[in-house]
């Protein structure tokens, strides 16, 4: 398995790496050196390859508010691309060479890796194994231009590949995303149920007992503060608006994102130590989140209607898609006043056409094969069978 660049990559092949261990196969981590904590709190083996590379730093400036995908773009708004000198390509290159290395000493029958990962298909052509891409979430890269040859060229030039034996998609993709959320797959796909995982964590004392009103949860996922961007959007201010109902508002957000936001009414509750939100959503009645894919599937998972409000990346296209399913909604920046907020989250909270979509959304997560259930499918390609 290959991951790159930040946690929440990683946490969506967590449950398929516990699925493949239990079965007795053995099961490679390789990431950058600061992946290796996460990797090996998982559970899992890491394998720290190549260099560190910065993850605000080589996305400055190209994550920024990209344009919903109906209506016009805003001024300001970025294109959804991958460039020769973009930060998807630099994580790739600096770990590219010791990942083949590797892979040649370790020989895998098989490499699996997430969405946008570059340097896990090159290496899996370079070492003639099959490859398997196992999404995270909404395919988002169907929105992104992308020339095969200038992006993916160089780096399989290295080995004396070319652009064109590189399938960047693998030989199989593993979609864990229902109908009607996920868009039309463009190459051979299985479904997988989407098994939430979201860190190591601790069930505190107050979540072990009943609330005594509905509660919300409010996040902002982990990309955003990974990113420097913690700022986009008035997280203080949501905060307060839906503290505004007869609810228990549970406050998870990274450790840097707590001093920007301001004083917060008594029944808010700021939840300290590692609490994963795979723990608190089956209390709640309701989700407020920024549109992050694992975010977003977890909640999915449960069944908890959602309230997104996108700034930036693939976000725009998750609530989107999660929109399509009438689970949730979504406000651009521009409409996420106050008062809108509240109002869109006592809907939610009540029994409505959202929580009864969220609901049927949930029961169809729960009908897909679980990870266990795809090892024969994966073991079957690592011999060289059919897919």
């Amino acid at each position: 398995m290959s991951t790159w660049g930040w946690r929440s990559h990683f946490y969506s092949s967590v449950p398929l790496g516990w699925a493949l261990q239990a079965a007795g196969h053995e099961v490679r981590v390789a990431g950058h050196p600061s992946m290796a904590a996460t990797i090996s709190a998982a559970g899992l083996a890491a394998v720290p390859l190549g260099a560190d590379v910065d993850f605000a730093e080589a996305f400055a400036g190209r994550i920024g508010a990209v344009a919903p995908l109906t209506g016009s773009a805003p001024a300001g708004t970025v294109e959804p691309a991958i460039t020769a000198d973009g930060g998807v390509v630099r994580f790739a290159d600096a770990v590219l060479d010791d990942l083949v290395s590797f892979g040649r000493t370790w020989r895998p029958d098989l490499v699996l890796w997430e969405p946008f990962n570059l340097a896990a298909p090159v290496a899996a052509a370079a070492l003639g194994v099959p490859g398997v891409l196992n999404l995270w979430g909404p395919d988002s890269s169907t929105t992104l231009r992308l020339d095969p040859d200038a992006v993916v060229g160089p780096l399989a030039a290295r080995f004396g590949l070319r652009a064109a034996d590189v399938p960047l998609d693998g030989v199989l993709t593993l979609d864990p995303v229902p109908p009607p959320m996920q868009v039309p797959m463009r190459r051979p796909g299985r479904p997988v149920r989407f098994v939430p995982y979201n860190g190591p964590a601790v069930v505190p004392d107050w979540l072990r007992r009943p609330a005594d009103r509905p509660r919300v949860c409010v996040t902002a996922g982990t990309m955003m503060a990974g990113a420097g961007l913690h700022d986009r959007l008035d997280l203080g201010g949501v905060i307060r608006a839906v503290a505004g109902l007869d609810v228990e508002v549970v406050v998870v957000v990274e450790p840097r994102q707590r001093a920007g936001l301001g004083p917060l009414p008594a029944r808010v509750r700021l939840a300290d130590g590692p609490l994963a939100v795979r723990l608190v959503l089956p209390t709640c009645a309701a989700l407020v989140q920024q549109g992050g894919a694992g975010t977003t599937m977890t909640a999915l998972a449960y069944g908890v209607p959602q309230l997104v409000l996108p700034q930036v990346s693939d976000q725009h296209f998750n609530a989107e898609r999660l929109a399509a399913t009438g689970a949730g909604t979504w406000l651009p920046g521009e409409q996420a006043t106050a008062a809108t907020v509240r109002d869109l989250v006592g809907e939610l909270v009540g029994e409505g056409p959202r929580r009864r979509a969220a609901a049927l959304m949930r029961d169809r997560v729960h009908a897909m094969p679980s990870p266990a259930d795809l090892v024969p499918t994966l073991a079957a390609l690592a011999r060289g069978g059919p897919i």
